[in-house]
């Protein structure tokens, strides 16, 4: 996460990768670690990585965020907001949304209000998700323009394909629903 992004009225972001590549470096990089596959019986964790080349511990893992649970097998994660949405008003880039393929669990992690120490602030279960959508295994998260973000989930309600995708508000991260109609012929969900 670098020190300034965007600019005045707009949103996150930049409005070209030409802007994007005279933005200030990253001072800290952000990793899924996980223990699925390991014997070892810990859930899994967000690391960050200090990347700041004046730093005494660039390139080490400065802190672990663990999950509250076991077994979550954590995946493709992403911003709540992002470059998608530069010409939205009104939001910044604060949380990362992480979701558990195994566990279908999804994770809100707050890492604007201490960047080398992030914060879970909301985990919603697979319950809510099913409930909402009727899809599990929560595989990639993409921010999207309208206050919005959407996951692929590879699963039906019962795990069986194809899925779906799913949508949250991205100020509340509540679960709005299914982002499609109808899947048509369309046999799996693997990403975006």
């Amino acid at each position: 996460m670098s020190a300034a992004e965007g600019n005045g009225s707009h949103g996150p972001g930049w409005a070209s990768p030409q802007e994007a590549m005279t933005a200030p470096r990253e001072e800290f990089l952000y990793v899924t670690g996980l223990y699925e596959g390991t014997g070892v019986s810990e859930p899994d964790f967000l690391a960050v990585v200090d990347v700041h080349p004046d730093s005494d511990t660039c390139g080490r893992i400065i802190h672990r965020t663990p999950m509250p649970n076991v077994g979550d097998e954590l995946h493709h994660f992403g911003w709540q907001t992002c470059s998608s949405a530069h010409h939205c008003c009104g939001m910044e880039r604060q949380c990362l949304v992480i979701p558990g393929f195994r566990s279908s669990r999804v994770h809100v992690v707050d890492v604007k209000t201490d960047p080398r120490r992030p914060q879970i602030t909301k985990v919603i279960e697979p319950a809510e998700i099913i409930r909402k959508t009727g899809y599990t295994r929560p595989h990639t998260v993409h921010c999207m323009p309208g206050g919005v973000v959407v996951m692929s989930m590879l699963g039906d309600a019962e795990g069986n394909t194809p899925g779906g995708f799913a949508v949250l508000d991205a100020s509340t991260f509540d679960v709005l629903g299914r982002w499609e109609n109808n899947k048509g012929d369309q046999a799996l969900m693997y990403d975006f």
